[in-house]
């Protein structure tokens, strides 16, 4: 990724953080400049240690994190194990995820089926219908 797109994704992501009205503190820019220059989702404990543990506890980053995923400044991944991955959601568009159970490589998948199935629930009468959607398998090199 080249300078210049990392710089706007991370001026777009506290552009979004000012629109919410969330205030910029060095911890949010530290966790936005991290996830801007990752090439993979990370867990709360790996962006933690690479933030640097005796810095930042691990409490302030899994609030920002929800704050972030809040504003659709992240994505959040659940994995099976029960731990999430969380993703700079650059495109502001929602996508699903093919995740390998082994190394947690993360790939996007550019579709989403489920939006059928949301309309057959807003058929019976329901309102506010959201999913969460992740697909997980062993990918090549871990086979």
């Amino acid at each position: 990724m080249n300078m210049s797109s990392s710089t706007h994704r991370f001026d777009t992501a506290i552009d979004s953080l000012k629109k919410e009205r969330l205030r910029i503190t060095e911890p949010r820019k530290a966790l936005l400049q991290l996830l801007v220059g990752v090439s993979k989702p990370l867990s709360a404990d790996e962006l933690h240690e690479a933030l640097g543990a005796e810095e930042f506890d691990l409490v302030t980053i899994y609030r920002n994190l929800d704050a972030f995923e809040n504003t659709g400044i992240v994505n959040r991944m659940p994995t099976e194990s029960g731990k999430s991955l969380y993703e700079l959601n650059a495109e502001q568009h929602h996508y699903h995820h093919i995740i390998c159970r082994k190394c947690h490589r993360t790939e996007k998948l550019d579709t989403c089926e489920v939006v059928k199935l949301e309309k057959l629930a807003s058929d019976l009468g329901y309102s506010e219908v959201t999913h969460v959607l992740e697909l997980y398998g062993v990918c090549e090199t871990c086979r």
